[in-house]
């Protein structure tokens, strides 16, 4: 998804209803604008049904499969106490 897409799809609720995001393993978050940064990401490398399809780039000592791609991402990150 896109930002542009995001934004098309949040104009379809209330401006005032609460956005949050799911809990470590049960419950809600809520999102905080202090959450949401911009970070790279290698697309494609989950392996496992438990990892999130697309994951950190690798360190430069690492090595990097010629089809990675690495690309900028806006991340809603949750938070929990």
């Amino acid at each position: 998804m896109l930002v542009g897409e995001l934004v098309e799809l949040l104009q379809e609720y209330p401006a005032g209803l609460r956005v949050v995001v799911n809990g470590y393993e049960n419950g809600y978050d809520d999102l905080t604008p202090e959450r949401i940064s911009i970070a790279k990401m290698c697309l494609n490398t989950g392996k496992h049904e438990w990892d999130g399809r697309h994951g950190d780039p690798p360190y430069p000592a690492e090595e990097t499969p010629e089809a990675a791609e690495v690309v900028e991402a806006l991340v809603l990150r949750r938070t929990s106490n």
